[in-house]
């Protein structure tokens, strides 16, 4: 069985399926059976890429991506530089930082009351070096500060 159908199967059973923390959570567990628990350790890997990958058709505070019908899977193939000029605006879980953060192609539009700190393709290629100590103090200034880790 593929990563859809166990999806598939799970929300027919009236199954939830989250990602949390690199791991799979399921509730009501009594509604899954043993043969599909183990489809589900079997597929992990795979299942927690289509549960954690962007969701390119939601809205970000009224901005809606400028091409929704793009799937989330082409997203994470994208090279940055394709990123970049996409117009996209994704809602991503960083586990490093442990929450969720707003990527954000250098042209797409964004709503300016955005409380959440925002990445712009420019600044993932500066922060591609950065180990997670570093990523983790850039984000806090960030936050505080409400502005861009370029120079402007």
């Amino acid at each position: 069985m593929d990563a859809q159908s166990i999806l598939a199967e799970l929300e027919s059973r009236g199954v939830e399926l989250q990602a949390l923390g690199g791991r799979l959570r399921f509730h009501p567990a009594r509604a899954v059976p043993p043969h599909l628990v183990e489809e589900l350790r079997s597929r992990k890997a795979e299942l927690l890429r289509l549960l954690t990958a962007p969701a390119v058709g939601d809205t970000l505070a009224g901005v809606r991506a400028a091409q929704p019908s793009i799937l989330a899977a082409e997203v994470c193939e994208m090279k940055l530089e394709d990123f970049a000029r996409a117009s996209l605006v994704l809602e991503v879980w960083s586990e490093t930082l442990r929450e969720v953060v707003v990527l954000a192609s250098d042209n797409a539009l964004l709503d300016p009351g955005e409380r959440r700190s925002t990445y712009r393709a420019a600044e993932l290629k500066e922060m591609l070096s950065f180990d997670a100590v570093s990523l983790k103090r850039v984000h806090q200034v960030k936050f505080l500060f409400r502005g861009t880790i370029l120079p402007a």
